[in-house]
């Protein structure tokens, strides 16, 4: 029917060079496995939508050249903190270090797309057949209403009123970066300080810890409203 939202088994696509993830995806378009377009990492609009998906988000990272591989289970774990995530890589490339970051699959990108896309739906009804978590805190009533204003911090809210495990302040600047380039430790710290000022009068806060260099952030806590 015309109008009608197509979905995909995949949520978003992710790329480190979206240049070299078109050709890609105008050849898998007649497997109607993948979106249309890919995101850039790093895209606020993309880890938005993952962050506020029914059930449990399915993203593909692609990795378009070897000159990537180099620090990838480290994007591979920030990023499956939020997604399920299956990764397509140069031919080649070791898998293991990947599966252990937490990569639900690896796959060649040049396998033939007929066997790419079967790969891929595989994947999907494998999370569909999971119990699918309860929506995170970032839906609840409470903090849809503190929400900020900008965008970027709404996401960064919501990934850590969202948090299923602990987020380590390098994930957080590897995630919230570019490709290129990880968020500065200041810059992540100027970004948590402006949300703790808007939380504060609400009586809620930031739940973490610093030691040795490293800031460990919990999520929310809520506490006594200030008077």
């Amino acid at each position: 029917m015309a109008g009608e939202e197509v979905t995909y088994p995949v949520s978003i696509v992710l790329s480190l060079q979206r240049e070299q993830t078109a050709p890609l995806l105008r050849t898998m378009r007649s497997q109607h496995v993948l979106p249309a377009l890919s995101h850039t990492w790093g895209s606020a609009q993309a880890y938005g939508a993952l962050l506020h998906q029914a059930g449990t988000p399915l993203t593909v990272l692609d990795v378009p050249g070897p000159q990537w591989i180099e620090g990838l289970e480290q994007r591979v774990h920030a990023l499956s903190n939020i997604s399920s995530v299956v990764v397509l890589v140069p031919d080649h490339t070791e898998p293991v270090e990947l599966l252990l970051a937490g990569a639900a699959n690896v796959i060649p990108r040049d396998t033939p797309p007929r066997e790419l896309a079967s790969r891929i739906a595989a994947e999907r009804r494998w999370l569909d057949m999971r119990h699918s978590p309860q929506r995170p805190a970032a839906d609840a009533r409470l903090y849809r209403s503190l929400r900020p204003q900008q965008y970027s911090q709404q996401v960064l809210f919501d990934i850590l009123c969202s948090a299923s495990r602990p987020w380590c302040c390098h994930d957080l600047c590897l995630l919230l970066g570019t490709a290129t380039e990880p968020m500065s430790r200041r810059a992540l710290q100027a970004r948590t300080a402006r949300l703790s000022e808007r939380l504060m009068p609400y009586g809620i806060s930031l739940d973490c810890t610093a030691q040795w260099g490293r800031t460990t952030f919990m999520g929310l806590v809520e506490g006594p409203r200030n008077g």
